[in-house]
């Protein structure tokens, strides 16, 4: 893959892109792997962060490779700044290394024989830079991330943390038209990631063109990212603002990611009938499919039926406790799944434990639907 560009320091010479991806990316994705397939449209504005989430095995990395040139589609068409990458139609496909695309990838990936400053200068160099002023190019960029000091540093005396700078700087010096980033910050730890994630948010911040940052931490995508979207098996399952999809869900997956309680029915007034035969009582009357959000700290326990009319009211088993900071969560089986968020003096004062039954009380106004 190529290394990209600078914004500050030394520029870069005409053989960098530096288009700043004005017409952004536009990307029809459809890709066969055995028995998987990726079938994708995507569109990701200039200067537009999207953070890409989705399970293992969804097809994140391959959309990503994909667009890198790194693998061969099986039909569809990708544009970045103006410029045709693929087009399986016309039988266009420009190679990764001519594509103006930089990819950022977990394990940094840095040439172990190389110091800093010339794993930065090698996509300059590739591209034809001259080697002074790839090297000047590479220093003002490894001072931007703050490793000026370690530029005759080899890859294996280096931190997880400035390997991953290094990797950035490589990244961004050559000025790409597109910046592709592969749970850059999943392999360090707690205090890296933190300090690397507010680093890193500047940088796509002063970034012109289009990104797009694969990862698993909800609290990463909202920080680096204004658009999300979700990949489940192969198709985007949902795709919108952060707002959208952590208060709208519209999987058990995603929902479990923010945090929430969804199911799916069909809704007659103000009773949601489930696929399971159960049904949840709303405040709001809908008509037809819907889904249905309730939050965990909003479910109510109960060791004896609860007195009064709550609207929903059933008994279940539970079958897992999980500790959250403060709070503990509740996973009640069937026969209508829920979690509860509740206090650990709670917790000891009805005496949960796992096996035993439980009364779960949600009110109607708690019980969030929106259209399927």
């Amino acid at each position: 893959m190529s290394a990209d560009g600078a914004h500050d320091g030394p520029q870069p010479s005409s053989t960098t892109h530096g288009h700043g991806g004005s017409d952004g990316l536009s990307a029809r994705v459809a890709v066969d792997l055995g028995t998987f397939a990726l079938d994708v449209t995507l569109h990701v504005g200039a200067g537009e962060v999207v953070a890409l989430l989705g399970p293992n095995g969804a097809g994140k990395t391959t959309l990503l490779r994909s667009l890198a040139g790194l693998a061969p589609l099986r039909s569809g068409r990708v544009a970045v700044a103006g410029h045709t990458l693929d087009d399986t139609a016309a039988g266009t496909r420009r190679a990764p290394e001519d594509r103006g695309v930089s990819m950022v990838f977990q394990d940094h990936l840095l040439f172990p024989h190389l110091d800093a400053v010339d794993n930065v200068a090698f996509g300059l160099r590739a591209h034809g830079m001259p080697a002074r002023q790839a090297h000047e190019h590479a220093l003002a960029w490894l001072a931007r991330v703050g490793l000026a000091d370690l530029a005759r540093s080899r890859p294996h005396q280096l931190s997880g943390g400035q390997a991953q700078r290094v990797a950035l700087a490589r990244a961004l010096a050559y000025e790409p038209d597109l910046l592709l980033m592969d749970e850059p910050l999943s392999a360090l730890d707690v205090e890296a990631r933190l300090a690397i994630r507010r680093e890193l948010r500047g940088h796509l911040d002063a970034f012109t063109g289009p990104s797009i940052v694969i990862t698993h931490d909800p609290v990463e995508a909202i920080a680096l990212a204004t658009r999300l979207v979700i990949l489940e098996d192969g198709h985007i399952v949902q795709d919108g603002s952060i707002d959208d999809v952590t208060q709208r869900p519209r999987s058990v997956w995603i929902a479990g990611l923010v945090g929430l309680n969804l199911y799916r029915g069909h809704a007659d007034g103000t009773t949601v009938r489930l696929p399971s035969d159960q049904q949840l009582v709303t405040a709001t009357a809908a008509r037809g499919d819907v889904f249905a959000a309730v939050h965990p700290t909003a479910v109510a326990l109960y060791r004896d039926r609860p007195d009064g009319t709550p609207r929903n009211v059933w008994t279940g088993t539970i079958d897992g406790l999980d500790v959250h900071g403060d709070r503990v969560r509740v996973h009640v089986a069937a026969p209508l799944p829920i979690v509860a968020e509740v206090t650990p003096a709670a917790v000891a004062a009805l005496d949960l434990g796992v096996g035993g039954d439980v009364h779960v009380s949600v009110k109607a106004t708690e019980v969030s639907i929106y259209p399927a």
